[in-house]
C-alpha cells in the first residue's frame, strides 16, 4: 500500500527544459532506420533496432554531451547488431550440439530457455579472457579434464594451466560458475569455445559486416573513455530498473542497484571493486580464515576500505555517498593526503576528491532500495521523480509549476508506472505521455 502525505507550496513557473532527446530523435530517427534497413534488408527489424538504439541513448543520460549524433547512433546500433548476432551464434551452436546427442541425453524442452540464458551469462563473464585461458577454463568446467589433460590439449605446461585457471577463477564469480550446472557440458563447450571449428565463409562474412558497419564514423566513439562505454564494458553491470547480486570468489556479496557498473580486480595484494556508476551494497566475505587482503571500493573521488562490514556506496556527480549497516569503513579522498575518516554502523557521510563531510545518522531509508523500495520523507516532487527516473527507461520530466509539491511514503519499485499512475489521484497533477519512454508531469 502506498501512503502519501502532501503539502502544497507556491512555486514559480518556468518553461520546461529544452527537449534535447526529442530533437535528437526527430532529426536522426528516420536516417538511422534507413541506415539499418539498407544493411538488414528487413524493415521491421530495422525499426525495432532503431527504437532500441534510442532507448539505449536515453539510459546513458549523456544526450547533451553528444557532439556527432550519427556516428554515435551508428556505434550503438552496430553494438546491438553484434550482440544480437553473437546471441544467435551461441544459441545455434548450442542447439545444434544438443541435436547431435542421443535422445536419452537431450535436455527436456522446458529447460532449454533457462540453459540459453545461462549460456549468454557465462559467455559475457568470459568475454575479457584471452583465448587460451578461456579454453582451459571451459575444458575444466564443462569437460571435466584434469590439469595434465588440459595441458596436452593446449600444448602447454601443467604449471601454465594452473596459472590460466587461477586467473579465470579470479574473473569468474561464483554466481556465474553456478550457471554451468544448467548447461549440457559438451554442447556448451561447442558453443563457447574460442578454439572450436572456424565459422563458415557465410558466417564470417556476416560477422565482418556486423562489426564493420560504420567503422570510420564509430571508431572515435568506441575509442573514447566516456562513462557510458565504461559502464557497458564493466565486469558487473545492471540495466535500468534492474537489481542483481553477485557472490565473488572470496564470498563477498555485491548487490548492484539500477543502472550500476563495477569492475572487479582481485590479486595477491588486494580485493578491489571499482564503482564505475550507480550504487552498490557490499557484504564482505572471507572464504579462507587467513584472508589478509583488504577489500576496497574505488570511486571517482577516493576509496572506501571495508573493516569486516556491510555498507552501501553511491557514485554521485562529483561526490561519493557511503552508509554503513554493520561494523565500519574507512573513507579516503583521492586528493586529500592523510585524510581518513572512520564511519561506524548506523552512520552515513559523503566525500569529494578533497573533502569529507560530517558523519550523520543513517536510517533504514537509505538502504530501502536493497529491499526493492523507495522511501520519500517530505520529498519535493521534482526530486522524487528524479530518483524514480533512475528505475525506468526513458525521459521523466516535471513541470516547475508542480515541482515544489511534497510527498511521503514507501513505494515498491517493481512497477514504476503504477507509482506514476496514482499521482493524479493524490496531487493536482496530470500525466502526459508522448510514448512510454517520454512522460511529463504537469499541473492539472
Amino acid at each position: 500500500m502506498l501512503i502519501i502525505l502532501i503539502t502544497f507550496l507556491p512555486v514559480s513557473v518556468n518553461p520546461l527544459p529544452s527537449p534535447t532527446f526529442e530533437t535528437l530523435y526527430l532529426d536522426h530517427h528516420a536516417w538511422l532506420r534507413s541506415w539499418l534497413h539498407r544493411r538488414l534488408d528487413n524493415s521491421s527489424e530495422a525499426s525495432d533496432l532503431a527504437q532500441d538504439t534510442f532507448v539505449n541513448v536515453i539510459t546513458t543520460g549523456y544526450v547533451e554531451e553528444i557532439r556527432e549524433p550519427r556516428p554515435f547512433l551508428a556505434t550503438i546500433a552496430r553494438r546491438l547488431l553484434a550482440h544480437r548476432h553473437r546471441r544467435h551464434i551461441l544459441e545455434s551452436a548450442y542447439l545444434e550440439a544438443l541435436a547431435a546427442l542421443p535422445p536419452d541425453c537431450t535436455p527436456a524442452p522446458e529447460t532449454r530457455l533457462m540453459a540459453l540464458q545461462a549460456l549468454q551469462e557465462v559467455d559475457l563473464a568470459l568475454a575479457g579472457l584471452p583465448p587460451a585461458i578461456k579454453e582451459a577454463f571451459l575444458l575444466a568446467q564443462l569437460e571435466g579434464l584434469t590439469y595434465e589433460q588440459i595441458a596436452a590439449r593446449l600444448d602447454v605446461s601443467t604449471s601454465s594451466v594452473k596459472q590460466y585457471l587461477a586467473r579465470a577463477n579470479r574473473q569468474c564469480i561464483d554466481s556465474v560458475c553456478e550457471r554451468f550446472n544448467q548447461l549440457h557440458g559438451a554442447a556448451a563447450y561447442q558453443a563457447l569455445s574460442p578454439m572450436r571449428k572456424p565459422a563458415s565463409p557465410g558466417r564470417r562474412k556476416s560477422i565482418a559486416l556486423l562489426l564493420g558497419l560504420g567503422a570510420a564514423g564509430g571508431a572515435g566513439v568506441f575509442g573514447s573513455r566516456s562513462q557510458p562505454w565504461q559502464q557497458l564494458a564493466a565486469d558487473l553491470h545492471t540495466g535500468v530498473g534492474e537489481q542483481r547480486e553477485w557472490t565473488l570468489s572470496d564470498g563477498t556479496r555485491v548487490l548492484l542497484n539500477t543502472s550500476s557498473a563495477v569492475n572487479v580486480r582481485f590479486d595477491g595484494d588486494q580485493r578491489l571493486l571499482t564503482l564505475v556508476a550507480g550504487e552498490i551494497r557490499v557484504i564482505t566475505g572471507h572464504r579462507t580464515t587467513n584472508e589478509e587482503r583488504p577489500l576496497l571500493v574505488q570511486t571517482a573521488e577516493g576509496r572506501v576500505r571495508a573493516l569486516g562490514t556491510a555498507f552501501t556506496v553511491r557514485q554521485q556527480d562529483g561526490r561519493t555517498e557511503v552508509a554503513v549497516q554493520q561494523s565500519a569503513v574507512e573513507m579516503t579522498p583521492v586528493a586529500a593526503t592523510g585524510s581518513v575518516r572512520l564511519l561506524h554502523a548506523g552512520q552515513r557521510a559523503w566525500f569529494t576528491a578533497a573533502d569529507i563531510g560530517p558523519a550523520l545518522p543513517a536510517s533504514a531509508d537509505h538502504a530501502a532500495w536493497t529491499l526493492g523500495a523507495m522511501v520519500a520523507d517530505n520529498m519535493r516532487l521534482d526530486d522524487f521523480l528524479m530518483e524514480l527516473g533512475r528505475y525506468r527507461r526513458g525521459v521523466l520530466r516535471c513541470d516547475p509549476a508542480v515541482a515544489g509539491l511534497r510527498l511521503s511514503g514507501v513505494f515498491p519499485l517493481k512497477d514504476t508506472s503504477a507509482i506514476l499512475a496514482m499521482l493524479p489521484a493524490s496531487l493536482p497533477v496530470r500525466i502526459r505521455s508522448v510514448s512510454r519512454y517520454w512522460v511529463t508531469i504537469d499541473k492539472k
